[in-house]
């Protein structure tokens, strides 16, 4: 564990603005340049003790953020939000020792997420000479939260917790980033789209990844039992199988047969391990797959659904358009 020293720097962490006053790109020093998403607000502050990158979207009530930092020195982080927002953190890299207030402290550790609630008063991070952080959140306001779950109800017993008025997690204890989980980040984290295709494919992966995390913190208390080892494998196969060919159909016995698993199992053990049903993250593949053939405007919108397994035009236009909120036509008018 790391403890703040007396005569660290203190380095103010921005993990919310009231208003963006982002630099521009040309003022990024080349060797970030690479990490840089076309469509986001950048950040960047350079001393002698690290340099600090934080890339901002705001899409609709989602404040997206992906913030790295490289310690040149021990140094502490502040991190501050000027207003109560909750944020959905995704932790990589490394972990880290969180001083909330004098007698009350967490821990974030790598490849683990968190739920927090935190109001406007500075903590403390103690960083090592050599060491780096990154991470990534959603802030969103506790009203909007509760706006969507009328819409969407896999939301509503996440948004009615009513935590104290104190910097600190929502959740009882912390969950690992699962693979559908991280499937999304990374999606998000290479999003190369700008404007409004960036804009509908980084609401849903927001909107998604809020809803696996519904799901894990309804279910903290699941149980797993002897067969859940056991065919942990066979899961990890059939995630990666589906992840690679979301073109192919399959029946959910035809993949239980594929990797010998029995269809209750199959269906129960997949949405265990991964937060959400099998046939949602089926549709969510084939969606990314066909929002990607939409950037390649030489290929007909017939060609995109018969590649993406669909009978026709009219029926992926149909489940697009529910996804996505808009119809193919639109939106590859506006790529």
């Amino acid at each position: 564990m790391v403890t703040p020293l007396s005569n660290s720097p203190e380095k103010l962490f921005y993990i919310e603005r009231e208003e963006p006053s982002y630099i521009p790109v040309a003022a990024i020093p080349e060797e970030y340049l690479q990490l840089i998403l076309p469509y986001a607000g950048v950040y960047f502050d350079r001393d002698e003790h690290c340099d600090m990158l934080s890339q901002h979207i705001q899409i609709g009530p989602f404040s997206f953020w992906i913030q790295e930092t490289y310690a040149n020195a021990d140094l502490t982080l502040c991190p501050f939000t000027p207003r109560p927002i909750w944020a959905l953190h995704f932790m990589y890299e490394t972990s880290v020792h969180v001083e909330l207030y004098e007698d009350v402290s967490f821990s974030l550790e790598e490849k683990e997420c968190n739920l927090f609630n935190l109001v406007s008063d500075l903590h403390k991070v103690p960083m090592e000479d050599g060491q780096k952080l990154t991470s990534c959140h959603i802030n969103i306001l506790p009203e909007d939260l509760r706006t969507l779950a009328k819409e969407y109800p896999a939301l509503r017993r996440l948004a009615s917790k009513k935590p104290a008025n104190i910097t600190g997690p929502i959740n009882k204890q912390p969950y690992f980033i699962n693979s559908v989980c991280d499937f999304l980040i990374q999606k998000m984290l290479t999003c190369r789209h700008i404007e409004m295709p960036a804009h509908r494919f980084l609401y849903r992966c927001c909107l998604d990844l809020f809803t696996n995390f519904a799901y894990q913190d309804a279910h903290a208390s699941q149980r797993y039992f002897i067969n859940d080892v056991l065919n942990s494998n066979a899961f990890r196969q059939l995630f990666d199988y589906l992840e690679a060919y979301p073109h192919r159909n399959h029946t959910i016995p035809e993949l239980g047969k594929m990797f010998g698993l029995e269809t209750p199992v199959l269906r129960e053990g997949f949405q265990k391990n991964f937060g959400m049903q099998i046939n949602a993250f089926i549709k969510m593949t084939k969606m990314i797959m066909v929002f990607e053939l939409l950037t390649e405007k030489s290929t007909t919108l017939s060609e995109v659904a018969f590649a993406a397994g669909y009978k026709s035009r009219l029926s992926l236009d149909k489940a697009f358009t529910d996804y996505y909120g808009c119809d193919m036509e639109q939106l590859r008018r506006a790529m």
